[in-house]
């Protein structure tokens, strides 16, 4: 059983209290993640956690041993699902399951994370269970149930120590792929192969601090002045381009360690960097600075940090380049629904938010790319 983060329970508890609710019940992943301290692993896990602290959690069967280990749940139970001969409906087994813990537990009013909310470069909707049928029966299991959505994603928002320090490890983890990335980043070889040695770079850390599981989205690698403008969430897909003297080469890489995610993004040139390239790695860490200086904590907005760094990109003379904002939260998903740091985010950041400052640079006005 994984030692209890006992300053998220605590958070848990008292946000079911001021909304007036017996318990969460929770469907997706990231929520499950932050709830019990452990990735799911299988779809058709879910999580019921009570006013008093107390976590249980259903899985299927082949989960049950990895749940009692990797989770702090107070209990676990499991059901037939792909047995050789088995018919089990999963949702339905969700659904009786609920009904149990229901009756049992005097659960009368509960909030659920009925939108699916997530974003990730290389995902689409299509990749994750929604659990409609479920979610439709929930009112006549409980007598109150509500969308808790918001809550749940404002809870997710505000790190505990403990989730900074697991934030830490993904981070130490996914380094190893941003050293080979400079080290293998030559003229000559393909985008597809560096690729490839990055992504394996970061697979082999498995192990590392203890970590059970990592798990390295494809990198996202673009070089040159065409592949590198366009560069932006699907564009960035590695390719058979050869690397050639000169290239500017940009790496996007997330990758989770037992399902707390790191982002990060780099870029390198192929050769001697030129004096414009120069300047532009020179404004583009002078932006960021320009963010974090401007930071107050508990009063700052994502709109007004985001206007800081785009303030003194301009001011450096690379205006028309800017088209990306400026961060995004992150851990328990790849792109968190929030904190965002871009136009209009009137939301303040407060302190316990974690921020991923993104490549916000394309190279649109010179033949340098992006940064």
């Amino acid at each position: 059983m994984a030692l209890p983060d006992q300053e998220r329970l605590s958070r848990i508890q008292r946000t079911l209290r001021e909304e007036n609710l017996d318990a969460f019940v929770l469907f997706h992943p990231e929520d499950i993640l932050m709830a019990t301290g452990m990735l799911p692993g299988s779809s058709h896990v879910v999580a019921i956690v009570d006013v008093d602290g107390k976590v249980a959690v259903l899985t299927p069967w082949w989960r049950e041993s990895f749940v009692a280990d990797e989770s702090w749940a107070d209990k676990v139970d499991c059901f037939d699902w792909c047995r050789p001969l088995s018919r089990v409906d999963p949702d339905k087994a969700v659904i009786d399951w609920l009904r149990h813990s229901q009756s049992q537990n005097n659960i009368e009013r509960i909030g659920a994370d009925l939108q699916l909310n997530h974003y990730g470069p290389n995902k689409t909707p299509s990749e994750y269970f929604s659990y409609q049928r479920i979610k439709a029966v929930l009112p006549s299991i409980f007598r109150v149930s509500l969308d808790a959505s918001d809550r749940i994603n404002q809870l997710k928002a505000i790190k505990t120590s403990q989730e900074i320090d697991r934030l830490r490890i993904s981070h130490e983890v996914i380094k190893a792929g941003v050293k080979v990335f400079y080290q293998e980043a030559r003229p000559g070889i393909r985008e597809i192969d560096l690729a490839t040695e990055v992504n394996c770079a970061v697979l082999r850390m498995v192990g590392y601090n203890d970590s059970t599981y990592v798990f390295c989205e494809q990198p996202q690698i673009t070089s040159g002045p065409e592949r590198t403008m366009i560069a932006y969430t699907l564009s960035n897909y590695p390719t058979r381009r050869r690397l050639q003297e000169g290239d500017l080469v940009l790496l996007e890489l997330g990758a989770h360690v037992d399902g707390y995610w790191a982002d990060i993004t780099r870029a390198t040139v192929i050769g001697v960097p030129n004096d414009i390239q120069k300047g532009l790695h020179r404004a583009v860490l002078e932006a960021q600075s320009a963010a974090i200086t401007a930071y107050v904590p508990g009063r700052s907005t994502g709109k007004e940090l985001c206007e800081a760094a785009w303030r003194s990109l301009s001011d450096a003379g690379f205006k028309r380049g800017i088209t990306h904002f400026l961060g995004h939260g992150l851990e328990f998903a790849y792109h968190e629904d929030r904190p965002t740091l871009g136009p209009e985010e009137h939301n303040v950041i407060s302190p316990g938010k974690v921020e991923i400052l993104s490549d916000f640079y394309r190279g649109l006005e010179n033949p340098s790319g992006a940064f």
